[in-house]
């Protein structure tokens, strides 16, 4: 998303997802020997202000952060990280996720990712050659007697359930502008220290509109669990305050 106040982002292949820098398929005979090295340092997050939400991330999520959604197709839900355009309130010095805060998955999933294939007939699993996360020891292995580890199996479950919940929350958000419940937004802030600040370039759910939907769609939506996606999504704009807050503690 758009800030008035956002710094030059630091520059990098538009084409890839956030975070990723040299994305490519996990090989047994390529990966074989390399580990994985296990960190709790999330640095790597730092520098944006919004990732994907998956629909099952939306309970949670409502706690920490503003869910809002993208204003240019494709229309994707994302958590709301910080009011500069490349900054993560949400990430300290330390490299440590605020205690007490929800990490969206998107987060936790780093360095593995779902990449689809150029006829859009599979998904592969691959892994961040640039993450500096892989080395060369017997701890943590990827591949174990030529076998995927359970280290790799779990991020390969990861990865799907992620994708999967991603997949539904597109249904969603496409069913929203379908109903055409999506209405321009932007959030406004001063800080103590006189700072203005704005973030702009997203939609979120026009409640009035909502509640006029026909009976038949509210009985739908309800069937589908759609309903519970719009009251997180209404109830998650009381967490600009929470952003606020944090946004005068970093000035």
């Amino acid at each position: 998303m758009e800030s008035n106040n956002a710094a030059a982002p630091e520059a990098r292949d538009v084409a890839l997802p956030i975070f990723y820098r040299r994305p490519r398929p996990v090989d047994r005979e390529r990966d074989r020997g390399w580990s994985l090295q296990p960190t709790p340092d999330v640095r790597y997050a730092r520098a944006t202000n919004s990732v994907l939400l998956g629909a099952a991330e939306f309970a949670r999520a409502m706690h920490s952060y503003p869910i809002v959604f993208t204003s240019t197709e494709p229309r994707v839900a994302v958590a709301v990280l910080g009011l500069d355009g490349d900054q993560n309130l949400f990430v300290g010095e330390d490299g440590k996720w605020r205690e007490g805060n929800y990490i969206p998955a998107y987060v936790r999933r780093y360095p593995f990712i779902f990449l689809e294939q150029p006829d859009k007939s599979e998904l592969t699993l691959c892994i961040d050659e640039g993450s500096g996360l892989l080395t060369q020891t017997e701890d943590h292995l990827l591949f174990e007697s030529g076998e995927p580890s359970q280290l790799l199996r779990n991020a390969l479950e990861f990865c799907r359930e992620f994708h999967q919940q991603t997949v539904a929350s597109a249904a969603f958000v496409a069913e929203l502008a379908r109903h055409d419940l999506l209405v321009p937004n932007e959030a406004r802030a001063v800080l103590d220290s006189g700072k203005e600040m704005t973030l702009r370039n997203f939609v979120v759910v026009d409640e009035a509109k909502f509640n006029a939907l026909p009976d038949e769609v509210f009985l739908e939506w309800r069937r589908r669990g759609w309903l519970f996606l719009v009251y997180c999504q209404l109830l998650s704009m009381a967490s600009w305050a929470h952003l606020v807050e944090l946004a005068a503690k970093n000035t």
